[in-house]
């Protein structure tokens, strides 16, 4: 075993051979977030050598059956038959080796310590946050996580960026309440919501902006509020998130252009933020019950 400080620091959003020798086969590199990075593999029995990850990983199984493994995380030993959703945590700079025996089907998610440190700073007022490595956990939460996330990059991040970067951040807080060493006390739900005039400010700068790929700490810092806090208190204002919020003014502004204008509805799609027609057409319908054409037809 080679010493911790001599072994590879490994990027999941570059070059990832000889730890893992394929391409994922799907990938966030598109995305436009910032810190964070999804990426899903079909890959073949493989032994990873000895190395330690540049972000924080999260290892989600996506196996139909159980799946013959080894494993070896900061130095302990563990040699497992994987099971569906379970998943794996690797804080950054751990020293983490593993292989498995057949062809697997595995999702990876990595935030980069910035982006961490950042959201428990705005979230507990610290950056001293010491992660557990974990292995064959089962948690409900990071599963569907990794889900949405996974939808939104084959759906080409329909809603742009704030979407994954909203769901993020939630991730990032669970993270800090259930495998952090310092177990943190996180601020009261019951805060209010944001002030009139905040909440003024915040939705003038959304409806000026919705047809763009607006970011959420670009909307944050309209209020000088950590990304963290504005998600929770516009929640507790608004009933819905932000990025929920900006999907319902792209379908009302799509609907006002579709009675009242001659764009196709690909311009449409374009005019109101959404990067292609057939991502708009399934928020569409997702929101209204029908298609664009048959809400136009209808009218």
């Amino acid at each position: 075993m080679a010493p911790k400080d001599k072994l590879p620091i490994v990027n999941l959003a570059q070059q990832l051979n000889p730890v893992l020798t394929h391409h994922p086969v799907l990938s966030s590199d598109r995305s436009g977030w910032s810190g964070i990075f999804f990426a899903h593999f079909h890959h073949p029995a493989h032994e990873s050598p000895e190395h330690r990850w540049q972000q924080h990983l999260i290892g989600m199984t996506s196996v139909k059956h159980s799946l013959e493994s080894k494993h070896r995380l900061n130095g302990q030993r563990q040699n497992n038959y994987c099971r569906p959703d379970e998943i794996l945590l690797v804080p950054s700079g751990v020293s983490y080796a593993g292989s498995w025996q057949q062809a697997g089907e595995f999702s990876l998610l990595g935030f980069s310590p910035n982006f961490f440190e950042e959201v428990a700073f705005e979230s507990i007022q610290t950056k001293q946050i010491e992660l557990i490595p974990q292995f064959a956990v089962t948690d409900p939460f990071i599963q569907q996580i990794g889900f949405v996330l996974k939808a939104d990059v084959e759906a080409g991040h329909p809603t742009g960026r704030l979407f994954g970067e909203s769901i993020a951040t939630a991730l990032v807080v669970h993270l800090l309440k259930q495998y952090s060493v310092w177990q943190p006390q996180l601020p009261s739900e019951t805060t209010g919501g944001l002030a009139k005039y905040q909440l003024k400010k915040v939705l003038d700068y959304i409806h000026a902006h919705f047809h763009q790929d607006t970011s959420l700490p670009d909307m944050a810092k309209v209020l000088d509020l950590s990304q963290y806090h504005f998600c929770r208190l516009f929640k507790q204002s608004m009933g819905i998130a932000p990025y929920q919020y900006v999907t319902q003014c792209r379908i009302d502004r799509a609907k006002q252009l579709l009675l009242k204008s001659q764009l196709t509805i690909t311009e449409i799609a374009f005019e109101v933020g959404f990067t292609n027609h057939s991502s708009f057409t399934r928020v569409f319908r997702q929101c209204v019950g029908v298609t664009p054409k048959t809400f136009r037809d209808s009218h």
